[in-house]
C-alpha cells in the first residue's frame, strides 16, 4: 500500500473509533462524525477499499480489515502519544496538544515516533520525579524567565556560563 493522505487517516480512526463506539459504521456515522457529505465519504472509503485497508458490502456496513486495523491502531497511538508528549512535556492545554497531535501524527516518520516513545518512557520510568531540567524548562515556557540557580538562587539572563559558586 502506497503512502496515505492525512484524509485517509483521519477517516481510519474515525472507522476505528466508531467501531469501538457502535460495533458497526454506516456511511452516515462517518459524515456526520468528520462533518462531509456521504458522497465524500463514499470516494475515500473506495480508495481504501482498494488499498485492501477497508471492507464494505454493496451499500452495506463499513468495517477495518486487518491490516487496515493495524494502520488505525497506529496512528491512533501515534496521536496519543504526541498529544501526552504536547500536554505533559510542552505544557499546551488539553484542546491545543490534541488539535495539533492530529495534525503532527500525519507526517511523523517511524524513526521519530520511535524516539518520542524512549523519551516519554524514559519520563514516566525515571524513578527519580521529573528531571530538574523539565522542571527548569517548564518554569522558563510558563514565565520566560530562567529558573534560579540551584546552587545558590540567583537568576542569570542569558549568561550561558553557569553558576561560578560551584
Amino acid at each position: 500500500m502506497s503512502k496515505l493522505s492525512a484524509r485517509s487517516e483521519d477517516y481510519l480512526k474515525a472507522i476505528l473509533r466508531l467501531q469501538d463506539q457502535k460495533k458497526v459504521v454506516r456511511v452516515k456515522d462517518l459524515a456526520q462524525l468528520l462533518g462531509v457529505r456521504s458522497p465524500t465519504v463514499v470516494g475515500v472509503v473506495s480508495g481504501l477499499k482498494e488499498g485492501g485497508l477497508v471492507d464494505q458490502e454493496h451499500y452495506g456496513y463499513i468495517s477495518l480489515t486487518p491490516e487496515g486495523k493495524v494502520v488505525a491502531e497506529t496512528l491512533l497511538q501515534n496521536e496519543e502519544l504526541l498529544r501526552t508528549f504536547f500536554e505533559e512535556v510542552l505544557n499546551l492545554d488539553s484542546g491545543e496538544a490534541t488539535q495539533n497531535a492530529c495534525n503532527v501524527e500525519h507526517f511523523i516518520t517511524p524513526r521519530c515516533r520511535e524516539r518520542l516513545v524512549s523519551f516519554i518512557r524514559f519520563l514516566e520510568i525515571c524513578g527519580r520525579g521529573a528531571p530538574k531540567w523539565l522542571d527548569h524548562f517548564r518554569h522558563f515556557s510558563l514565565t520566560g524567565e530562567p529558573p534560579p540557580c540551584d546552587r545558590c538562587g540567583e537568576i542569570f539572563p542569558g549568561d550561558r556560563r553557569g553558576c561560578e559558586k560551584a
